[in-house]
């Protein structure tokens, strides 16, 4: 008899990266509140797995500045923190801009990119936060390698900061780099976007809008916020079952 093709597999996917992104992704959309405790037990039992892809995804978001472990003590979701948030959005800026100005101006890719980041600031409750996640889109035309490399970690950090910490584009001093922003996007002036972006996520640009956050402290229990643990473990059961249908 013929013998069927074998159908195509995607690449095999590391356990220790899939326990990476799903313990990212409960930070990241708040699943996890800033200075939480991360038991590892519980994130093996959730997830399914060992303990021992729990404790290297621990150890990469640490790196990633996300958590925060202390030996033989205890391991948190990092707090959220005002000066963390104005570095990470100002290093992006940096980034972003260096992708923008070293893109082929001829590439289709540049026009969607446009119509994405004229959407967020037509976007009456638009963040900064927002901006970056649409001139991300820079990166992957990047004549630069490193900037990519360098902008992965930074925007998962300033997209966990983001969430509880808003710096709305609509603020009346961030109004006039915003307009200039669009009118360098209508010319198409890729150096005149990644500049405008730069200045837009400038530490020197938003630390006046940006209020004294203090870092968030765990209470006796260990947790900064009381919440149903049911209904985190309803979340946290959607996601497993995601994960397993992937």
């Amino acid at each position: 008899m013929p013998v069927p093709e074998r159908p195509s597999r995607g690449p095999r996917r590391l356990l220790r990266d899939l326990t990476f992104e799903s313990v990212l992704g409960a930070i990241v959309d708040g699943t996890l509140r800033p200075g939480e405790r991360i038991f590892e037990d519980d994130v093996a039992a959730w997830l399914g797995v060992s303990k021992t892809p729990v404790k290297e995804a621990l150890a990469r978001l640490a790196a990633q500045g996300l958590v925060e472990i202390e030996a033989n003590r205890w391991t948190r979701v990092a707090p959220a923190c005002a000066d963390d948030l104005l570095d990470a959005l100002e290093l992006l800026g940096l980034l972003h801009g260096v992708a923008l100005r070293s893109a082929p101006a001829d590439d289709p890719a540049l026009d969607r990119l446009a119509d994405d980041v004229l959407a967020v600031l037509d976007g009456p409750d638009s963040t900064c936060a927002d901006l970056v996640a649409a001139t991300a889109g820079a990166l992957p035309l990047s004549a630069s390698p490193l900037a990519r490399q360098a902008a992965e970690p930074l925007q998962h950090r300033a997209s966990f900061l983001s969430r509880h910490l808003r710096v709305p584009l609509s603020l009346p001093p961030l109004r006039p780099g915003v307009a200039r922003l669009r009118s360098t996007l209508a010319e198409r002036d890729w150096p005149g976007v990644g500049a405008e972006v730069t200045g837009l996520l400038a530490r020197r640009t938003l630390l006046p809008l940006v209020p004294g956050t203090p870092r968030t402290e765990l209470d006796a229990d260990g947790a900064s916020e009381r919440r149903s643990s049911r209904g985190r473990e309803l979340v946290l059961a959607e996601r497993a079952s995601e994960a397993s249908r992937r």
